[in-house]
């Protein structure tokens, strides 16, 4: 028989804890599953004598010599730096890649807002009686503009994909170009890294969608940072290594950039003395870009999708 342990819990998102009618889902679904939902590290740890798979946010190196029948860890995270453990032969990790439908709602929601007024028609409610006059400098349609997704994996093209039906051009970066997705049209682009300077000067969103890592520290600087027009802004729902934050208040604060929309920083939780609180035209979400209801749904969804047989 097979055994999964579970331990996915957390005390500040309710969307992010393992509930009753999942446990219910798999165990009808994988016929000959034992599953087993524990409530606090201690359960876990002695769980895994028994456990050839775990669902976790979260595993450390010296567990594994607890869990002889390990050969799964599953986690519904997508970024690598939550398990960062040396796996003997025999045992793998799976990350999820579910992510990007909620996030790119989230971006979609942010360029929309931006770019229709609408946050900054809040801004003036309670200082302007009637601000058409500050509105009409600001709006403008997302159709026809440039949104360049610095970072184009599973989550950046599930954001161009939100974005096309909008009309805006779309323009892919990875580290090496490649195949266009399906809903590209022949405006549409996959560049190489090399070619990202090039093409900011004519993006008016610039969304980034990469994970952590050496290479993409401070990927966005000051240099890039000037080669985007002073209309444009920028959308940060990967890590938040990948920008030069005191460079982006300076940015910010001289009007050299429309807005910044982010959900990730290099301190999290941003602090409250963090000058970004108080930049001009930050907006500013605790990492939260994938909340939502369903979000284990989507999670076990996927898992199921992996590992029955249809």
């Amino acid at each position: 028989m097979k055994i999964i342990s579970i331990w996915l819990t957390s005390s500040e998102v309710s969307c992010w804890n393992f509930r009753d009618e999942q446990k219910i889902r798999i165990t009808q679904t994988m016929k000959e599953t034992k599953v087993i939902v524990c409530s606090n590290e201690k359960t876990f740890l002695k769980s895994l004598k028994d456990a050839d798979t775990v669902f976790v946010w979260h595993f450390k190196q010296e567990w594994l010599k607890l869990a002889p029948k390990l050969n799964l860890i599953v986690t519904p995270a997508a970024g690598r730096e939550f398990i960062q453990i040396d796996l003997p032969a025999g045992i793998k990790i799976e990350h999820s890649c579910f992510h990007g439908r909620l996030i790119g709602e989230t971006v979609l929601g942010m360029i929309l807002a931006n770019s229709r007024g609408i946050l900054a028609s809040y801004q003036f409610q309670n200082t302007k009686a009637w601000p058409r006059q500050e509105l009409d400098k600001q709006m403008r349609l997302l159709q026809g503009s440039q949104v360049t997704i610095l970072g184009f994996g599973n989550l950046g093209s599930q954001v161009g994909r939100l974005a096309k039906p909008f009309g805006p051009h779309i323009c892919g970066i990875k580290r090496a170009a490649a195949a266009s997705p399906d809903y590209f049209d022949k405006d549409d682009l996959i560049l190489p890294l090399k070619e990202l300077d090039s093409v900011l000067p004519q993006t008016d969103h610039l969304v980034l969608c990469l994970p952590a890592s050496e290479e993409t520290t401070n990927i966005i600087n000051e240099s890039r940072l000037k080669l985007l027009p002073s209309h444009a802004s920028i959308y940060n729902v990967g890590r938040g290594n990948s920008i030069d934050e005191n460079s982006l208040i300076t940015a910010l604060s001289s009007n050299n950039l429309r807005a910044a929309y982010l959900d990730v920083f290099k301190e999290e939780p941003l602090p409250i003395t963090s000058p970004l609180r108080t930049c001009p035209n930050c907006f500013i979400m605790p990492h939260a870009s994938v909340f939502c209801p369903n979000f284990m749904d989507y999670f076990i969804d996927e898992f199921l999708i992996k590992h029955v047989k249809s």
